[in-house]
């Protein structure tokens, strides 16, 4: 298909003008017309264009692109990043806040779907923008079994699995946020969640997830996101005459 046609569905399909982002979402670089192969990775780091780039893929599709906020010098490392895509002729879609809200194809969409939780209500407020769900558990867990059950699902290493905060409740209804949620955590309690699952832990979130007897459970921030790009690989598959391919290069964070 035709890279103009895939970037125009991709900004309609994952509504990427309705969101406010110091990501620039959307069409990075721009390589060759036509796509037949898409790489999926998290992150667009030079190990991901490399691969992208060996795998003979026509775009590399992330979470987390290359231009965040003001515009940067291309010079160092964000300077060899562009220069390998640019000759290598091959494009670069990012995708950060959309593809975490996003209710089908999005990480935290997607988390709920693989943990087998049901979908209860949109949470974690970003700017007046809802990035996260409220999950509901068929049975009350502890937090040890929860703990348990997130990370063998997930397939998470031992020591990438982070828990603050006990409570002796069975938890059943959880507040979920894709990367960098703790800062979530006054918001799960005012909706009455029992648990608060993210990806990394906001230092200023620990004592009151303590205090407030409110678990706080970091489930690594890379392996909280790889979901969304698998997902919406798969759907553009699906819908396109393409193939995809995942990445994983973990950062253990």
């Amino acid at each position: 298909m035709q890279l103009t046609e895939l970037v125009r569905y991709l900004d309609s399909y994952l509504q990427t003008a309705k969101f406010r982002d110091a990501s620039l979402n959307g069409l990075q670089v721009e390589g060759r017309d036509e796509v037949k192969t898409i790489a999926l990775a998290v992150d667009a780091s030079l190990q991901a264009i490399e691969a992208a780039i060996a795998g003979n893929a026509d775009l590399l599709l992330t979470h987390h692109g290359l231009f965040w906020g003001n515009a940067q010098p291309l010079v160092g490392w964000l300077g060899r990043r562009i220069k390998r895509l640019m000759a290598a002729d091959c494009s670069l879609y990012t995708s950060h806040l959309p593809l975490d809200a996003h209710g089908e194809v999005g990480n935290n969409a997607q988390l709920l779907k693989l943990l087998g939780w049901e979908m209860v209500q949109p949470f974690g407020d970003y700017r007046g923008q809802m990035l996260g769900f409220i999950g509901q558990l068929t049975t009350p867990l502890s937090i040890e079994g929860l703990v348990a059950h997130v990370k063998s699902t997930l397939a998470i290493p031992e020591n990438e699995i982070k828990v603050w905060g006990q409570t002796s409740r069975g938890i059943k209804r959880v507040g979920v946020v894709s990367g960098d949620g703790a800062s979530e955590l006054e918001q799960a309690l005012r909706d009455g969640c029992d648990a608060l699952l993210t990806g990394e832990v906001n230092y200023a979130a620990v004592f009151p997830s303590i205090e407030a007897d409110m678990p706080l459970i970091c489930a690594g921030h890379y392996h909280t996101e790889t979901l969304g790009v698998k997902a919406l690989g798969a759907h553009l598959e699906q819908t396109f005459r393409v193939k995809t391919f995942f990445v994983d290069v973990p950062t253990g964070v």
